[in-house]
């Protein structure tokens, strides 16, 4: 009986993880045993991400949960218990030896770099199938599996254990939650710049606010990464709900103030929603993640909110810290604004697909609204194909620095024991052909700025894309 099953087409993150994304690749591509479903920018992660999920250091990652400040005592509540992680289950011998060799051979005959970036493949197997025999526990076979596929180097390619997989899923229905405050922290030298929070979560209940910087955890400073371990300041900002985590936080104006934050039950679909408003008669719309279910519908539902108000003379998408996902929710939305029409194509080894946007979606009051899209280097994957869509297609220009230059396609094989392959398999094409794996997608204006730390009317590459528009 064949390991793998054939799991649903995605295009997806670093987001845990790390950009990329998803798709599945024809039958013919299919390994003997394995079926794939494709992605496109990893991870992960993910996304920005939340505090829960890797990122860049550069990424805002939510962190965790606040409670008033000063002198209160923490408030008394009942706290829902974050569900248990689940326990990796043994592997039997066989399952591992069988695991492995499919793991392998997929990447011999279908990783998109025909000389495996300069590995020689098949001493790896030599050297690591006397390994996984010998593993003895299944962290450490599935360590070696990870192991096995970061020696491509590609830093898109992954292994992910059963518990992985878990977690990727229930990000993207929705379901993922982790102990926290409520907020997107970002480092910088000053130390953490919080750059939004969670409505009614912890963080906003006790006063802090977007832009103030946490400059200390616990009494220690913040920028002192060391004396927090691995995981950082913002592995202790999170935690078990219910316990008490005492931030120093510092004003805009330089005021500065102790906060005790009670953690709570963080969904971590808070800080993948799509966010709306007008400026003036300009529209603004947010879109953090393409690794959200029926995202398309989500952005449709936000821009016909903002024309309930009164016709927009203009829109701006901003992905700046979109870091991927899906890349048919990726296509749908460019089907909200442009009627069908190519926007290149994915090939690798053996496969080639041309992205075909749909037809018949387009929102009738966006007709004549021209579009600006922001993007930064942290616009990874399927976001970076959704910017050099909309450009392909003549519906709008970008603004802000060059993209990650991630663009690179995923193909996703699951296996029986709960684990998955996710493989660069196939590059994203403009339609003359060229690549922009590696250089990213190059803005019609080029404004560098450290934009988090601005609010949206007072964004420098906000107020560019509105001048920009008028050109359009």
């Amino acid at each position: 009986m064949s390991i793998a099953r054939r799991l649903s087409i995605l295009l997806a993150l670093a987001m845990a993880l790390a950009a990329c994304g998803l798709v599945s690749p024809p039958p013919a591509a299919l390994a003997p045993t394995a079926a794939p479903v494709s992605s496109a920018t990893a991870a992960p992660s993910s996304t920005p991400a939340p505090s829960s999920t890797p990122a860049p250091s550069s990424t805002p990652a939510p962190s965790s949960t606040p409670a008033p400040s000063s002198t209160p005592a923490p408030p008394t509540a009942t706290f829902e218990p974050l569900a248990p992680t689940a326990t990796l289950a043994p592997v039997a011998s066989e399952l591992r030896r069988q695991v492995f060799d499919e793991v392998w051979t997929l990447v011999r005959d279908s990783y998109l770099y025909p000389d495996y970036r300069g590995v020689d493949w098949e001493a790896v197997r030599a050297e690591f199938a006397p390994k996984v025999e010998a593993a003895p526990s299944a962290e450490e076979f599935y360590a070696l599996m990870r192991e096995l596929i970061e020696r491509l180097g590609d830093d898109h390619s992954r292994f992910e254990s059963p518990q992985e997989v878990a977690a990727q899923q229930a990000e993207f229905s929705g379901d993922l939650k982790y102990g926290g405050i409520g907020a997107v922290i970002r480092d910088t030298d000053e130390g953490g710049l919080v750059v939004s929070v969670a409505p009614d979560g912890p963080a906003e209940r006790a006063g802090i606010e977007p832009r103030e910087i946490i400059f200390a955890v616990n009494g220690t400073p913040f920028v002192d990464t060391a004396a927090f371990g691995p995981d950082g300041p913002l592995g202790v900002v999170r935690g078990q709900p219910g316990t008490p985590v005492r931030l120093s936080v510092r004003s805009s104006d330089g005021a500065e103030r102790e906060v005790d934050v009670v953690r709570e039950v963080i969904d971590q679909d808070v800080f993948n929603r799509i966010s709306a408003r007008r400026i003036g008669a300009v529209g603004y719309v947010e879109v953090p993640s393409f690794y959200v279910e029926e995202l398309d519908t989500k952005v449709r539902e936000a821009v016909e909110g903002l024309l309930a108000a009164g016709p927009l003379d203009g829109l701006v998408i901003d992905v700046r810290s979109n870091s991927g996902g899906y890349v048919h929710l990726m296509r749908n939305t460019i089907g909200l604004f442009h009627d069908g029409g190519s926007i290149g194509s994915t090939s690798g080894r053996s496969d080639s697909e041309e992205q075909i946007i749909p037809a018949g979606q387009t929102i009738p009051a966006m007709a004549n609204v021209p579009i600006a899209v922001l993007v930064s280097e942290e616009t990874a994957s399927a976001a970076e194909m959704f910017a050099a869509g909309m450009r392909v297609l003549g519906r709008a220009s970008i603004i802000g620095v060059p993209s990650a230059g991630n663009t690179e396609n995923l193909y996703s094989y699951s296996f029986d024991d709960g684990s998955r392959l996710l493989m660069a398999q196939v590059a994203y094409r403009l339609p003359d052909g060229s690549l922009i794996e590696g250089q990213g997608v190059i803005p019609d204006r080029e404004l560098a700025s450290e934009w988090w730390r601005y609010n949206i009317e007072d964004d420098p590459q906000v107020i560019a894309a509105i001048e920009e528009l008028t050109l359009q």
